[in-house]
C-alpha cells in the first residue's frame, strides 16, 4: 500500500515539475513568472532543469495572442505616466481659474455691499444711478454668484 502512495506522490510531482513556465515584466518593470501569461505581454518560457520543450500548441496559442515587446511595453507605460501628469496640469490649472473667478466674484459683492452710490454707464457714456431697490437686486445677485462660485459655507 505505501508502494502505492508514494508511486502516486512521485507521478503527480513528475506531472508538476514538467509543467511550461513562462517569463513576463510587468507594468511596473517587475520580472514575473507563471504557467500563463498574461494576454497583451511578451512572454518567454523558461527552460527548467528536467523539463521538456512545450508542445507545438502551447507556443502557438501563446504567439498567437497580441504581445508587446519589453520597448513597447516601456513606451506605453511613459505615454500614460505622461497623460496622467497632462490631467494633474489641466486639473491645477482648472482649482486656478475658479479660486481668481471667486475672489472677483468676492470683490464685486463687497464693492456693492461697501458702496452709496451705485451706477452703471449707459450706452452713451453717461452715469445712471441705481436707486436702492436695484442696488439690492444688484447685491443678491452678487451674493448668489458668491455663494456659487465659492460654496455657500465660504465667509467673506
Amino acid at each position: 500500500m505505501k508502494r502505492v502512495l508514494v508511486f502516486a506522490a512521485l507521478l503527480g510531482w513528475s506531472a508538476l515539475a514538467s509543467a511550461t513556465v513562462y517569463k513576463w515584466v510587468n507594468a511596473k518593470g517587475e520580472v514575473q513568472y507563471g504557467d500563463s501569461p498574461p494576454v497583451g505581454v511578451h512572454a518567454t518560457v523558461v527552460h527548467l532543469l528536467g523539463t521538456a520543450e512545450p508542445s507545438a500548441a502551447s507556443s502557438n496559442a501563446a504567439s498567437s495572442s497580441p504581445t508587446l515587446s519589453n520597448a513597447a511595453f516601456a513606451a506605453q507605460a511613459v505615454a500614460q505616466a505622461k497623460a496622467e501628469r497632462a490631467r494633474q496640469a489641466v486639473d491645477s490649472d482648472v482649482a486656478a481659474a475658479h479660486r481668481a473667478q471667486c475672489a472677483n466674484a468676492k470683490q464685486h459683492y463687497e464693492e456693492l455691499i461697501n458702496g452709496r452710490h451705485m451706477y452703471t454707464l449707459g450706452p452713451d457714456g453717461k452715469r445712471h444711478y441705481l436707486s436702492s431697490a436695484e442696488i439690492d437686486a444688484a447685491r443678491l445677485d452678487a451674493k448668489k454668484q458668491v455663494d456659487t462660485l465659492c460654496g455657500s459655507g465660504e465667509s467673506m
